[in-house]
């Protein structure tokens, strides 16, 4: 008689057939000691006798023939429903007790097919999994793994891989459930790049299932092969986790992670070790790269699942058919993918030659070539979008005419609003904030309305500064001042530095961004003048920190200068254009981080003597900060403009000097003034998406009350349509919780992908030489040359940790980052160009920085001593000092 009921520990990896894919690896390893926890098999024999006592077998067999939807779901039902004979149902019953003995045991229950866990099919997350199972609920979730079998999923990958439905068969797993403080997934090769030598490693708290799920984003480190040294570390903001325990009158599994507990590291460097070891040891064991489920419970390593890696390739979304390329001035405002509701609502703002694929924007270059007038083939206008060379531009007769038509209905449109805008006062945007609460606080415009109404659509007589956020062309205005002051420089002035442009468009008064840093600057001087709230801020968790603050009535002053600077800039937030980022008004926690890193400068005194903010004391021994003093950008250009007025005095022809020295002077006065109208233009923009986010908030608070959404954050992984849909009742949480929990996956997938550059199109290879490791090649953003020790922040709500001096490399910048230039002695950025954020802000603080240097986050670690050439572009590697520690 075939055995029913098996221990692990009994079990071989050859017994596949009766144990399932999962129950003969947890069986094989477990008899190898390996620290499996403690359980059982039900094997295929008791499946078998459950089909066959449901007369189920000719139903599947149907499958095979013309699978139905239906059809499976029919089989699923006549599972769930049917009942066990008292035989079987009392020997798993009695195992179960074994299993538990005397102690307070609950049990994961999960699925072990027999086409699962294979080199070829994982079946990964498609057969049902069970957590927090005690003996009443056993047989109930028993019934649900079997009926997993014939999910719409499963039926359909089993097709797509030819697999026939009646070949397969089902065990159930019934194993000790590990109660984990950490959890997560180990890949000992990395399968995104395919790269052999390291070993991937993903955490989070609590149970693993939050990471399967793609509930959410964890933490992510991968360790050198050789030597089990740290490469790369990436901690994230870890919003949900499972319990590892209910709560008493709940059956709520997924709960929100406290707020002092998100942002802090979930392994340290000995369980990061522990967790490589013993996935090596699991691949050494089945002798291929292995994916390998773990939990960490009292600080005791548990080994849950290990099965091959299916694919050691990036996955490959469906074909795209067009040709596109990635605008670098737009793309360095979406580092990561947007989400599919964020895409919606952008896409419909945007024109129809850019579009969303991947969750970046891309031009439809099919779209735009007929509005060019030049003839320029795929590569040469994928270089010019990509600002990667000047193509020569040759007329073309065939498209001048739609061209010129474009050209003058655009000019038609704009051209007003153009001539309204070419010269305003620094606060001409202000009435803008006023707009955005008039429509925050109409109910009857929801999410797409207000995003309309607040980007596309203004009215006709409202006052300018709403309607240039309607288009404002700042770039393409700017763009042919900058080349005329380029050319005149190089004509009349041959002898100046390199960096003498950047000079002459630096020094802007009134660039909101920066004006915010040494805002930042001047509420850690507020906080030293407070007494107990710098060691608070320096001593506490942000969150807690905040709460702390709030609390404490000799906090009032610092806590009335920070809501006064929530005031003004609470609508941003670091990735500020993608909706689902929490704003800093809604968790100010961010802005203390940076704070605190001001307050961490133990080297540079901050206060009244500060070259960035003025601290006045009011009467009653309290401070107040006001307005933040000019950069001294403006300074260097002053000096700069002397000698180009000099050298033209010195030129022949003297009475040309003056209409030479109006020119340049006139010119470099429109690069500055557009540049600084595209910087804050971008605050304003942020400010209506923040009002879009409110809109959307509230739908998702309904949405969770009537039950037709389960998790917060969900809400952003639907298409908007589905929203729609959702709200009308239209749709239900069944219908889109499977669709919701694939898109986080792919999100999570594409999010560790790098953005293709072109889609459609072959970028030209470069010719230059190639560089020795120790130099980087990026594109010049602010000049100077700066040497000093590298710090790698990959993300300031997590590591906002600066020294005074530090070269900061960072993968991106938005205005989230901008008081760390106030620290910084130069930046390295991988994904920017001139006229980006980083560059604005660099130059106006008057530091080195260059701007995309590619993978500059991996090839530079914290510790390494680097130099900035921010005249040439490049970053040079000096060497690695001793005790530097890797990120």
């Amino acid at each position: 008689m075939h055995p029913v009921i098996v221990s692990l520990d009994d079990l071989r990896a050859g017994d596949t057939s009766f144990a399932g894919g999962k129950g003969a690896n947890l069986g094989e390893l477990a008899s190898r000691g390996f620290p499996v926890p403690p359980g059982f098999v039900l094997t295929t024999h008791a499946f078998a006798e459950v089909l066959d006592s449901l007369d189920l077998r000719e139903e599947i067999r149907k499958l095979d023939d013309a699978p139905a939807h239906n059809r499976a779901s029919a089989i699923q039902q006549r599972i769930i429903g049917s009942e066990l004979s008292p035989s079987l149902a009392n020997q798993i019953l009695d195992a179960h007790a074994r299993l538990a003995g005397d102690r307070d045991v609950s049990c994961a229950v999960r699925s072990s097919a027999t086409a699962e866990d294979l080199a070829g099919a994982s079946f990964a997350g498609q057969h049902g999994t069970y957590y927090y199972v005690d003996s009443d609920r056993l047989l109930e979730m028993i019934r649900r793994c079997w009926a997993s079998l014939w999910s719409a999923e499963a039926v359909e990958y089993r097709a797509s891989r030819g697999i026939a439905h009646e070949a397969v068969t089902m065990a159930v797993v019934v194993q000790e459930m590990v109660r984990s403080d950490v959890s997560g997934i180990a890949f000992t090769a990395n399968p995104v790049s395919g790269a052999r030598d390291e070993i991937v490693i993903e955490s989070s708290w609590g149970m693993g299932a939050a990471i399967v799920d793609g509930r959410v984003t964890p933490d992510r480190f991968v360790v050198a092969r050789e030597g089990l040294h740290l490469r790369e570390r990436r901690i994230a903001d870890k919003q949900f986790m499972i319990l590892p325990r209910l709560v008493e009158g709940s059956d709520e599994r997924l709960a929100e992670v406290p707020a002092e507990q998100r942002c802090r590291e979930t392994l340290s460097d000995d369980e990061i070790s522990t967790v490589a070891e013993w996935s090596l040891q699991c691949e050494a064991h089945f002798g291929t790269p292995q994916d390998v489920e773990w939990a960490i419970a009292g600080g005791r390593f548990h080994l849950l699942q290990s099965r091959p890696i299916t694919t050691l390739q990036t996955k490959q979304a469906a074909p795209v058919r067009g040709k596109f390329v990635l605008f670098k001035a737009i793309a360095e405002n979406f580092t990561d993918p947007l989400t599919p509701l964020t895409a919606d609502l952008l896409t419909a703002c945007m024109p129809p030659m850019i579009c969303i694929i991947g969750g970046r924007p891309y031009f439809d270059l099919d779209r735009l070539r007929p509005l060019i007038p030049f003839d320029l083939s795929d590569e040469e206008l994928a270089d010019l979008f990509y600002l990667r060379a000047k193509p020569a531009f040759r007329i073309s007769p065939a498209r001048l005419p739609l061209a010129l038509a474009a050209f003058v209905f655009g000019s038609l449109t704009v051209g007003v609003l153009h001539a309204r805008t070419r010269g305003m006062p620094d606060d001409f945007m202000d009435g803008y904030r006023s707009l955005c609460r008039r429509v925050e606080e109409d109910g009857d415009k929801g999410p797409l309305e207000s995003f309309l109404r607040l980007w596309l659509l203004p009215n006709l007589f409202e006052p300018v500064g709403y309607l240039v956020l309607w288009i404002n062309g700042s770039f393409i205005r700017m763009m042919p001042w900058r080349l005329l002051l380029d050319a005149m420089l190089r004509r009349w002035l041959i002898a100046l530095p390199s960096q003498a442009i950047s000079l002459l468009c630096s020094g802007s008064e009134g660039i909101l961004s920066a004006d915010m840093g040494r805002e930042v600057e001047a509420l850690a001087a507020v906080a030293l003048a407070t007494p107990g709230v710098a060691d608070i801020i320096s001593s506490l968790p942000p969150a807690e920190a905040l709460a702390r603050l709030r609390d404490d009535s000799s906090a009032r002053d610092f806590t009335a200068a920070l809501d006064r600077f929530l005031a003004v800039h609470g609508h941003r937030a670091l990735k500020e254009f993608e909706l689902r980022s929490p704003r800093w008004e809604e968790n100010p926690a961010p802005v203390i981080a940076m704070i605190r890193n001001h307050l961490g400068a133990g080297a540079r005194a901050i206060g009244p003597s500060s070259r960035h903010a003025n601290v006045i004391m009011s009467e009653g021994g309290g401070s107040q900060v006001i307005h933040p003093q000019p950069a001294p950008a403006i300074d260097a250009r002053g000096e700069l403009e002397i000698v180009i007025r000099s050298a033209l005095e010195r030129l022949p022809l003297e009475r040309r000097f003056r209409l030479r020295w109006r020119l340049i002077r006139g010119a470099s006065g429109r690069v500055r003034y557009f540049l600084k109208l595209r910087e804050n233009s971008r605050s304003y923009h942020i400010m209506g998406l923040g009002v879009v986010r409110k809109k959307i908030l509230g739908i998702e608070s309904e949405l969770l009350r009537e039950g037709k959404l389960k998790c917060r954050d969900d809400v952003f992984f639907l298409r908007f349509t589905e929203l729609e849909a959702l709200q009308a009742g239209r749709l239900a949480w069944r219908d889109i919780d499977d669709r919701i929990r694939e898109r986080r996956l792919e999100h999570l997938r594409v999010t560790k992908t790098p953005a293709a550059r072109t889609i459609g199109v072959a970028l030209r290879a470069q010719t230059a030489e190639p560089e020795p490791k120790e130099i980087l090649t990026g594109q010049s953003a602010s000049p100077g040359t700066y040497a000093g020790l590298a710090r790698v922040i990959l993300d300031p709500a997590v590591d906002a940790t600066l020294q005074p001096g530090e070269v900061l490399v960072a993968p991106y910048t938005d205005p989230g980052w901008t008081p760390l230039f106030l620290s910084a002695g130069a930046a390295v950025v991988e994904v920017g160009s001139y006229l980006s954020h980083a560059g604005t802000v660099a130059r106006e603080y008057r530091m080195p920085c260059v701007v995309d240097v590619a993978h500059c986050t991996r090839r530079i670690r914290t510790g390494m001593r680097v130099e900035v050439d921010g005249d040439r572009g490049i970053v040079r590697i000096l060497d690695f000092l001793e005790g530097g520690s890797e990120t």
